[in-house]
C-alpha cells in the first residue's frame, strides 16, 4: 500500500513541527569531539588488538624457521655420517668407483624430513647387512 504522507518538509508545508532542544554550537562540537575520541580510542584498541596478534604469529614463524635450520643441520650431519660409513664399509671392494656425496635429489615428492631420515638409515642398514651376508659366504666357501 501506498502512503500518502507529504514529501514536502513540515517547516515548509506549514504544519507545526515538534521543538528540538535547543543546543549550543559549543555544545554539539563537544559531543562530535567525544564521538571521534571514542571512535580513535576503539581503533586504537582493535590496531593494538592486531598487534599483539601479528608478533604472535610472527614468533611462532620464527621459531618454526628455527627449528627447521636445525633440521636442516642434523640431516645434513646424519648424511654426512652415513656417506662416510658406508664408504668406509665399502672401502674394500676395489671393483667399485667411488664418488663424493652427491647433490640432493629435489625432484623427490614432499614427504616429512623423517621419512627421508627413515629410508637413508634403512638403506644404510640394508648396505650392511648385504655386505655381513656376503662376508659370511665368502668364508664358507
Amino acid at each position: 500500500m501506498i502512503s500518502h504522507a507529504s514529501v514536502v518538509p513540515a517547516q515548509r508545508s506549514g504544519d507545526v513541527v515538534p521543538e528540538v532542544e535547543a543546543v549550543s554550537a559549543v555544545e554539539r562540537y563537544k559531543e562530535i569531539v567525544a564521538l571521534a575520541d571514542e571512535s580513535v580510542r576503539r581503533m586504537r584498541e582493535v590496531d593494538h588488538q592486531r598487534v599483539v596478534e601479528a608478533l604472535d604469529r610472527l614468533v611462532a614463524s620464527q621459531d618454526r624457521m628455527a627449528e627447521a635450520v636445525e633440521q636442516e643441520m642434523l640431516t645434513r650431519v646424519g648424511v654426512t655420517l652415513l656417506w662416510e660409513s658406508a664408504l668406509d664399509l665399502l672401502w674394500d671392494e676395489r671393483w667399485l668407483t667411488m664418488k663424493p656425496l652427491p647433490n640432493p635429489d629435489e625432484s623427490v615428492p614432499p614427504r616429512p624430513q623423517g621419512h627421508y631420515n627413515g629410508m637413508m638409515e634403512l638403506a644404510h642398514q640394508r648396505l650392511e647387512d648385504s655386505l655381513q651376508k656376503r662376508t659370511l659366504f665368502r668364508k664358507g666357501s
